[in-house]
């Protein structure tokens, strides 16, 4: 049976072209959502919010009505993935693991390069609408 996480796709408001905020993988310039377990005494939006703002210092709104589950796998293991939209409103300059992370800002197309997971890839495609 695949483990639940929940996770963001951070979007950065802005004229033009959407941009989108990756995190590296701990220990890894694996660039990924911000995703985690949900936290006990929290729904799976507040704990994919909290995961944004731990590994990413990302402070936004979550659009509980633009999710989307996909399949990943992760240390073997396969993770059924619920990734909401965030709107980000605020990137923090210092956060709690940001000395164990990277972030990046990119547009979605340099997104879909540098997503590694098929699963996450699928989710941005289908929350950004760019089906191919």
């Amino acid at each position: 049976m695949a483990e639940k996480r929940y996770g963001v796709l951070c979007q950065l408001p802005g004229k033009g072209k959407e941009r989108i905020v990756l995190v590296s993988r701990q220990g890894s310039k694996e660039w990924i959502h911000p995703k985690g377990r949900r936290i006990p005494g929290m729904s799976g939006r507040g704990s994919a919010r909290r995961e944004a703002y731990e590994e990413g210092g990302l402070r936004g709104r979550i659009h509980a009505d633009r999710k989307t589950v996909v399949k990943c796998r992760q240390g073997g293991k396969k993770i059924r993935l619920t990734l909401y939209t965030m709107r980000v409103e605020k990137m923090l300059k210092r956060w709690p693991e940001s000395r164990k992370r990277d972030r990046i800002v990119v547009s979605a197309s340099k997104a879909e390069r540098l997503l590694r997971c098929p699963g996450m890839l699928e989710g941005l495609r289908s929350l950004t609408k760019k089906k191919r």
